[in-house]
């Protein structure tokens, strides 16, 4: 059953429930961009055989299409394949997770998803989504930044800061393309993060990974419906942890971002015992939580475009100049974090 859909001028988003009523998309390109030197890598034969009744456009080179700047951003979301030229890889703030050495890398840009509060909305100047199909010369820049570090120490390498990738994975095969890539190096792993209950892609490898974690985003469902559009709902995500579990993959859970509404606490608690009812918390390797934050800079680009999304409107300028939820609200939230479980790791805090 399709019970309803999202319209575009490029793309059809078809919404369908499944039996545990979480949402699953299927995505109907209209129009697809491709750069004309990404024409003959494999993974783009891969993308054209599932959309074959897309109309194709061929372009000189992705940013002409990237980088203009929509009025309305929602009539305008179109998947681009191109060929990555710049680097991939970047090193992450050290206080962002586990280690110290820890790295961003990128195989795609913008989301299928659409989360009010995501940085992607303010990052690009429109929601075109892109999938770069180089991933040899990717996986070649990640080893050859692998080889320079200390062995050891523990590196990690973070996949799901540009996109959520296991959401994207119907367009990418990333799961397929790196996550073997990574079982060939010691003291260093992958973290694939998401808010998709999309774990075949995981399940159709047919191994377990010992250096890929995948990390799920839980929020309360009230939230996630209204903050959170065509993400997996609470139940699938919760669904798709014990599955993994079960199997003996190893799943972090991320408890982010913390939204400071109204009632919070009373929404936030019952949720932390509705999680610890359902999911066997001793086996999940990492919890952390965390608060929204954004630099002055980045706030003010978000508030310009979304004046009126009301957590915008709950945060305050710290001390250390970045807009966040107040000391009050913050240690409430990692209190409530920590009696759920001592080992939560409070991420993104000084």
């Amino acid at each position: 059953m399709l019970p309803f859909g999202y319209k575009s001028t490029h793309c059809f988003l078809l919404v369908t429930k499944v039996h545990n009523s979480s949402l699953f998309l299927i995505i109907i390109f209209m129009i697809i961009y491709i750069e004309k030197q990404a024409l003959e890598y494999e993974q783009t034969k891969k993308i054209i055989e599932k959309f074959k009744n897309s109309s194709i456009i061929y372009i000189d080179n992705y940013k002409n299409i990237f980088d203009k700047d929509y009025t309305n951003l929602d009539s305008k979301k179109a998947l681009i394949i191109a060929k990555l030229n710049s680097n991939a890889v970047s090193e992450s703030p050290a206080w962002y997770g586990h280690t110290k050495s820890a790295y961003f890398f990128k195989t795609s840009l913008n989301c299928i998803f659409d989360c009010d509060y995501c940085y992607l909305k303010w990052a690009f100047k429109n929601e075109n989504m892109v999938v770069f199909v180089n991933y040899d010369d990717i996986k070649k820049q990640i080893k050859d930044k692998i080889v320079t570090l200390d062995w050891n120490e523990t590196h990690w390498f973070y996949s799901s800061d540009y996109s959520d990738i296991l959401g994207m994975d119907i367009l990418s095969n990333f799961s397929s393309e790196f996550v073997q890539f990574f079982e060939q190096f010691d003291n260093t792993k992958m973290e694939i993060r998401t808010k998709s209950a999309n774990i075949k892609p995981l399940l159709d490898l047919w191994f377990i990974p010992k250096n890929t974690e995948i990390a799920f985003s839980l929020n309360p469902q009230i939230l996630i419906d209204k903050y959170e559009k065509w993400t997996s709902s609470l139940d699938s995500r919760i669904e798709a942890i014990n599955k993994l579990l079960s199997l003996w993959f190893k799943v972090w859970i991320r408890f982010l971002p913390l939204l400071p509404v109204k009632n919070y606490e009373e929404i936030y608690s019952e949720f932390a015992k509705y999680v610890n009812s359902k999911i066997k918390m001793c086996d999940i390797n990492s919890i952390f939580a965390s608060g929204l934050l954004y630099t002055k800079k980045d706030y003010n680009k978000i508030l310009s475009k979304y004046k009126d999304l009301d957590i915008l409107h709950m945060l305050e300028l710290d001390n250390d100049w970045f807009y966040r939820e107040s000391k009050k609200v913050r240690d409430t939230f990692y209190t409530m974090f920590k009696n759920l479980d001592n080992k939560c790791i409070l991420c993104l805090e000084y």
